[in-house]
């Protein structure tokens, strides 16, 4: 009989929305088990599959290692970089690192590639195996090789985007197998990741409602195939952009020594305009798809109509927020109620329902605030650093009377407060941490910053009408995304007028006007604001800046100077009629060198001559 080594771990509440109504526990297990042992039972392999969902779905989330209590949103100039200690904090001040830090764990960049192998081993495993699992039927055997295939998939989709060329692993290899990976090329790997979406979508269904008789919504949130339809779509849009679809690699635009092997395994080799056509067509499949399967974009008002602002508050807040919405393809699912907070609460819910301190550190900063537009889509006009003296209250107050309402939905101000849960203490007067309020006038009268880090305010997003739920379902795949998309390669492709439709349908169910925009650049940059705002907080300007070689990178979004609004009040308030003046900051200067682009490979994993480090490392 052969064994297989786990590590111990007792999963709990992986992907349920109530305690009573959870996938299946993992049972604990602890050094050499036999893989008959594994699969003889429905629940022991159910088990093994939850661990890798748990584990195969959170890259980039603040759970472990690597980014751990922050989110990628420090990194990219959407809020600020936290406490000294985080991970987040250490790669805003001072870039990727190689090496480990003095405790032994790898924090020099967001994710641990290392982590991905026992994922991919773990389904591996199944989808090998599987068949020995008698109480499972045929069918359903075939459904959780597609899960297994698919989470291989969303790895090897997070690793593309993060290194590019990566190891292909085709089996559970054994010890007394040869281990020597080196780097597949990044077409290589582009169409290795394509190989296993295209086995996940072959065997997933359209939904696991009712998939086995009573069953009912029980497996709700399992990979479906809309998930792997979702999973090409990404994939594709990151090969069509520049930093890999360019005449030349960014090592040869940007100066850094690169040998030609080693170019392979970070570029395309060239620009194709088919990579853009080829996400296109991705993208509406999935969209057809989800017309044929209860899922679609929520828009009061429809295409071709615009939302006021209270449909646009709704649809919005619904569309991020709501569990289990049409609008979500598949979301990262965990109940943090059954302990006081963990780091997924502690990354994202700034309430007074959540006894959590390590969020004090994470305003939003005024670099992505001026993202926002007002009501009918113009400027807002904000303070700006240097300014002779603090703007009256009465100037902030207005501004936000007449801000957008995904503001109003994602953040929480000082005196306004936010949409997301209106008339909810605990998510307004009592939230935790909101705005970088003194009242010291001489702070005020210097307009030096009040408190690094608190801002103008906290995210709320992800818990539009929340209440009192502590926990989230983090959107990893939602449909706004195929459509901004879809404007993105249209655009780059010269079919200017299919551009503007998937635009102005984001932009209209944001209660916002249609644009006419011609000309190809102009049009680029409405896309990538929409882009910004639409996906605040959900883990995708980190990556989407670098892979368009943004050319605000380095001096306002993923690093350069970094700005925080800050307010004089009186005692401490946070109420309008306590709040006095308000005045913007500078905080301090983000890391960024052109060797970011990628993320660096552990050292001591180099070291063994097998990896490739990526260039400029």
């Amino acid at each position: 009989m052969k064994k297989i080594h786990l590590i111990a771990l007792v999963f709990v509440a992986a992907l349920g929305v109530n305690s009573c109504d959870l996938f299946l526990e993992m049972p604990e297990v602890t050094g050499s088990v036999y893989l008959e042992d594994v699969f003889s039972t429905r629940k022991d392999t159910e088990g093994l599959l939850w661990r890798a969902y748990h584990r195969g779905l959170r890259e980039g989330l603040p759970e472990g290692w690597a980014i751990n209590h922050g989110t990628l949103a420090s990194l990219s100039g959407e809020i600020t970089r936290g406490y000294s200690w985080h991970a987040g904090y250490n790669l805003v001040v001072n870039g990727p690192s190689t090496v480990l830090d003095a405790s032994g764990q790898f924090q020099g960049a967001p994710a641990n590639f290392n982590e991905n192998w026992e994922v991919i081993r773990n389904c591996w495993i199944i989808i090998q195996n599987i068949d020995l699992c008698e109480e499972l039927s045929p069918a359903m055997r075939e459904y959780m090789k597609g899960e297994a295939y698919g989470l291989i998939a969303y790895r090897y989709m997070g690793m593309f985007q993060r290194w590019g060329g990566v190891p292909i692993v085709r089996q559970a290899n054994q010890m007394s197998d040869d281990l020597l990976f080196p780097r597949a090329t990044a077409q290589e790997t582009l169409d290795f990741t394509l190989e296993m979406i295209k086995e996940a979508e072959d065997r997933l269904p359209d939904t696991w409602y009712d998939i086995e008789p009573g069953c009912g919504d029980k497996w709700e949130g399992r990979l479906t195939k809309g998930v792997a339809l979702a999973m090409r779509a990404r994939v594709l849009t990151f090969a069509s952009r520049p930093l890999f679809n360019s005449a030349s690699s960014y090592p040869q635009e940007f100066g850094i020594p690169c040998d030609s092997e080693t170019e392979q395994l970070i570029w395309l080799g060239g620009y194709s305009e088919q990579r853009y056509r080829d996400a296109i067509d991705a993208h509406l499949a999935l969209i057809n798809w989800g017309k044929a399967h209860g899922k679609h974009l929520i828009f009061t008002a429809g295409e071709g109509n615009r939302n006021d602002y209270e449909q646009a508050i709704d649809d919005y807040g619904r569309g991020v927020s709501e569990l289990n919405g049409p609008e979500t393809i598949l979301a990262f699912k965990i109940e943090s109620d059954q302990q006081v907070y963990n780091n997924m609460t502690e990354g994202y819910n700034f309430s007074a329902y959540v006894d959590a301190g390590e969020r004090s550190l994470r305003g939003v900063l005024t670099n992505f605030v001026r993202l926002y537009r007002d009501k009918d889509g113009g400027e807002l006009d904000w303070p700006v650093v240097g300014e002779a003296e603090p703007r009256p209250i009465s100037d902030f107050a207005n501004n936000i009377d007449n801000i957008e309402a995904r503001f109003r939905v994602d953040i929480c101000v000082p005196g306004k407060f936010g949409r997301s849960n209106d008339g909810d203490a605990r998510w307004n007067e009592g939230i935790w941490y909101m705005g970088s309020l003194t009242s010291d006038a001489n702070i005020a009268a210097s307009m030096s910053r009040a408190t690094e880090g608190r801002s103008i305010g906290v995210p709320t997003k992800f818990y539009y009408k929340a209440g009192a739920r502590r926990w989230l379902e983090f959107p990893l795949f939602r449909l706004a995304e195929n459509y901004l998309h879809l404007a993105e390669a249209y655009n780059e492709i010269g079919e200017t007028a299919n551009a503007l439709r998937y635009l102005n349908i984001i932009r209209n169910r944001a209660g916002l006007p249609s644009v006419s925009e011609t000309d190809k650049g102009r049009l680029r940059e409405l896309i990538v604001r929409e882009k910004a705002l639409e996906f605040f907080e959900e883990n995708q300007r980190y990556y989407d800046v670098k892979h368009w070689k943004h050319p605000d990178i380095g001096t306002k979004i993923l690093g350069g100077p970094m700005t925080e609004i800050s307010f004089y009040t009186t005692d401490g308030l946070n109420t309008m009629d306590a709040l006095i003046s308000y005045w913007d900051a500078y905080s301090y200067t983000g890391y960024w060198h052109p060797k970011w682009f990628l993320e660096p490979f552990r050292q001591d994993e180099v070291n063994k001559g097998i990896i490739a480090q990526n260039p400029g490392y």
